[in-house]
């Protein structure tokens, strides 16, 4: 399967398990954003002729006394009608509405933190639990009649909730994502007008509330009407006025990017769905929430299936511990542009060294580059042949990016302006000689990606140098033509050397840990790791930092992936 079909069309996508939100729930329902108690009486008054809703909430003073007084009015009106005194019934229900207290519903209970499910069959959408520890709901059917009162101890109310998706201004972000939000933006150098947040929240507002899933709610005895109608009501009155608290996350982007600014991988594009896994029997690790993305100003696609994993990439987890949050996958062949980007970066290495010329920029994955020598009359013309090899990350720890070098030196040795013989020297030569005291050997350039200490990936590297030997046997070369060789064989042993330290020094300064000499905006997205350091573009409610681990090619996927590990700000 190639990597357009894993990601259902899109170009990367972080899929963020259904335990993850669940305990980014848990901890918003610990710090009371989502609220631990449903404390509320609400009714209708007439005015102007026209029924508007009102009501109190328990930190209210007079919140319970407005409670017993209800219940204590509505025993009062349903005995007046018992007693056919309807004249009676009509002072009450007056008496109420000046009072304020001709309520149709009340909460007065606690909630465990919510849960959501990710179903089947159901991309667009999440199954919500709301959970309620204990206390009461006080419910008046019709205006004569009295308050019932169901107990809810250990009840549960579940419905499915349609996901929404709104553009908003960080003010409103809810808790500390605000400064991770201000550090991308600062890291950036643009302002906050050059940026879009958007949310991802549970879209109340299109849910059918009423319509609740028989198989995980638990209502009182003889109350599933009543208790519905009263949720509905709750979420109706309370989520229209105020922020809405069942945030599922925040994608941050760019709005417009100059050419010359544009990074190697840019996501411009944020889109959602879920995806159901029943793998190993653990929905709640291996189903998911999907951010989708497309890079580089790609529309996302628009078929009925974009965005529908054929299945959940949390099934391609390495590390299917608790220290596993998600996965982040990218298509393999976007992933081909950071391989172009160190193909032109160890063309710059060689273009640095003194008297290289490029003969043959990276094709197929082949670079040619030559210099040419003279000590007096005798030639040196020094080929190298740098190959790129097979992209291996397969051992689920790092993807490593390896490049062969070769090299190819004709020596041509002149006697008064006359060629007298010509010999070569090479990375696949046998014969050694004095100075050259060593069989050939190519040379090998890793870039390895890996985990780094700080959270994200690092590019590291390795060099093997190469080394040369003579191709045919110079004890046979005779006497005389050996000793002319040899008077240039220290200038191809010291000029070799020098060339390899070359492009050893050159690496360590471009990549190593203590300085960056060359500020070189390309070194800078090589060293950063820009492709795949996209995830903090993606931020949660309450999450600090991402810890990537076990970055691998999945070649049967056509996608590179790494998990993901998401430290939050723990509530206790």
């Amino acid at each position: 399967m190639d990597g357009i079909n894993t990601l259902a069309g899109y170009d990367m996508v972080l899929t963020l398990s259904q335990n993850t939100i669940n305990y980014q729930f848990e901890q918003l329902h610990k710090l009371n954003v989502i609220q631990k108690k449903w404390g509320v009486l609400a009714g209708n008054i007439e005015k102007n002729g026209a029924e508007k809703s009102f009501h109190i909430s328990n930190e209210d003073e007079n919140f319970k006394k407005k409670l017993n007084d209800w219940i204590n009015i509505q025993d009062e009106i349903s005995k007046a009608k018992a007693a056919n005194d309807w004249s009676k019934v009509g002072e009450l229900i007056n008496r109420a509405e000046n009072e304020k207290i001709n309520f149709n519903f009340g909460w007065d209970t606690n909630l465990a933190a919510p849960v959501i499910t990710i179903k089947e069959k159901e991309s667009h959408s999440l199954l919500l639990e709301i959970r309620f520890k204990k206390g009461k709901l006080y419910y008046k059917e019709e205006s004569i009649a009295p308050v019932k009162i169901y107990e809810l101890k250990d009840t549960v109310y579940a419905f499915n909730v349609p996901i929404g998706q709104l553009e908003v201004n960080k003010k409103s972000m809810v808790l500390n994502t605000g400064g991770q939000v201000t550090k991308i933006i600062r890291e950036s150098g643009l302002t906050e007008q050059d940026f879009t947040i958007e949310s991802l929240f549970l879209n109340f507002e299109n849910a059918n509330i009423s319509i609740f899933d028989k198989n995980k709610s638990t209502f009182p005895d003889n109350a599933s009407k009543e208790f519905s109608r009263a949720v509905e009501e709750y979420f109706n009155l309370m989520i229209k006025n105020s922020e809405n608290p069942y945030v599922l996350g925040y994608g941050v982007r760019r709005k417009k990017i100059k050419a010359t600014e544009k990074a190697m991988f840019q996501p411009t594009s944020l889109g959602f769905t879920t995806s159901y896994s029943s793998h190993l029997k653990k929905a709640g690790m291996f189903s998911g929430l999907n951010f989708l993305m497309m890079l580089n100003d790609t529309k996302s696609p628009t078929t009925p299936t974009a965005g529908i994993l054929p299945q959940s990439i949390l099934e391609l987890e390495k590390d299917i511990t608790s220290t596993t949050d998600g996965v982040f996958a990218i298509r393999k062949e976007h992933f081909s542009h950071y391989i172009d980007s160190l193909d032109t970066y160890v063309e710059e290495v060689f273009k640095k060294l003194e008297g290289v010329e490029i003969k043959q920029s990276f094709t197929d994955g082949i670079m040619e580059a030559e210099r040419d020598d003279k000590k007096v009359d005798d030639t040196i013309v020094t080929k190298y042949t740098v190959v790129r090899q097979e992209i291996s990350g397969n051992d689920g720890v790092s993807v490593k990016i390896s490049y062969e070098i070769s090299i190819n030196i004709e020596v041509k040795v002149h006697a008064w302006f006359v060629e007298v013989g010509k010999k070569t020297l090479s990375t696949s030569g046998q014969y050694t000689k004095d100075a050259l005291d060593k069989a050939g050997r190519k040379g090998r350039l890793d870039f390895i990606i890996k985990a780094g200490k700080t959270g994200r990936f690092d590019l590291e590297h390795l060099f093997e140098k190469p080394i040369v030997a003579f191709d045919e046997n110079p004890d046979l070369f005779g006497n005389g033509f050996l000793k002319d060789l040899l008077k240039v064989l220290t200038l191809i042993v010291v000029w070799v050397a020098v060339v390899i330290e070359g492009i050893v020094n050159q690496i360590a300064v471009d990549l190593g840990k203590e300085s960056v000499v060359d500020n070189d905006k390309l070194l800078q997205q090589l060293n950063s790791i820009d492709v795949l350091n996209q995830t903090n573009k993606i931020i949660l409610p309450l999450g600090n930092v991402y810890t990537f681990k076990n970055l691998r090619i999945v070649e049967d996927k056509g996608i590179v992936a790494y998990d993901i590990g998401y430290a939050p700000v723990v509530q206790k």
